[in-house]
């Protein structure tokens, strides 16, 4: 596998913009997606947390937004068989504490070779990504998973591979949440209380300026303020 490289991709197309004034159709540009540690995901409930074991009420849930990094990697020979892959902060922080292989804290899914109709790259068969961690003396033992679905990148030339969207279900020491997930790269702080667009996820920020975002209120990340694509 070799990685995609986003710069290589965007002078390609800088190249064929060049050829624009030339009689002939040109080719389907692909599934761009910005390879990074640094995308913001925000997760908006579906159903309200309960027990795996007897479907009681429970309290563990992800953080209201999160980094996660997002990475595409594809077969030179086989182009049609990219795969996309997701580790989330949260379990990062953990991965010292995992005595398992490191693989499984990441997601990996199939990623289409070319956008549909809608500019949407869909990402479809993710590996659940887990972490088993070990008590400390200061903390207790607990298991996190992330199982991704129905995810799309918004590829279209306007915003190639910049924001995306899916589901999440959410598991923590048997308690079970589920998510609709919006994000955005890259992550930049803010701060919700400001009313400096620059602070505040809007002009000045260092997101795309056409991009509609808003501060999430208790990680203090801009994350879109609707849904994919979101824009202003």
């Amino acid at each position: 596998m070799t990685k995609n490289i986003f710069k290589t991709a965007l002078a390609v197309i800088s190249v064929g913009s060049l050829m624009s004034g030339c009689d002939f159709e040109q080719p389907v540009a692909g599934c761009f997606v910005q390879d990074s540690s640094n995308w913001a995901m925000k997760y908006d409930l579906v159903d309200e947390p309960k027990l795996v074991e007897g479907g009681g009420a429970c309290t563990a849930v992800p953080p209201d937004a999160e980094r996660v990094g997002v990475f595409k990697f594809v077969d030179p020979d086989h182009p049609e068989n990219a795969i996309l892959t997701l580790r989330p902060a949260a379990l990062v922080a953990l991965s010292g504490r995992d005595s398992g292989s490191p693989s499984r804290q990441t997601a990996t899914g199939k990623l289409a070779a070319e956008p549909d109709a809608n500019d949407f790259c869909a990402a479809t068969d993710f590996s659940v990504a887990t972490v088993e961690a070990a008590a400390t003396s200061t903390a207790a033992k607990t298991t996190v998973t992330y199982e991704f679905s129905n995810w799309r990148v918004y590829s279209a030339p306007s915003a190639p591979g910049t924001q995306m969207t899916g589901e999440l279900k959410y598991t923590k020491d048997g308690c079970v949440s589920t998510y609709v997930v919006r994000g955005l790269w890259p992550t930049i702080p803010c701060d919700p209380d400001s009313d400096e667009p620059a602070e505040n996820c809007g002009e000045g920020s260092g997101l795309n300026p056409d991009f509609a975002a808003t501060c999430a209120p208790v990680s203090h990340i801009c994350v879109p303020a609707k849904s994919v694509p979101s824009f202003n």
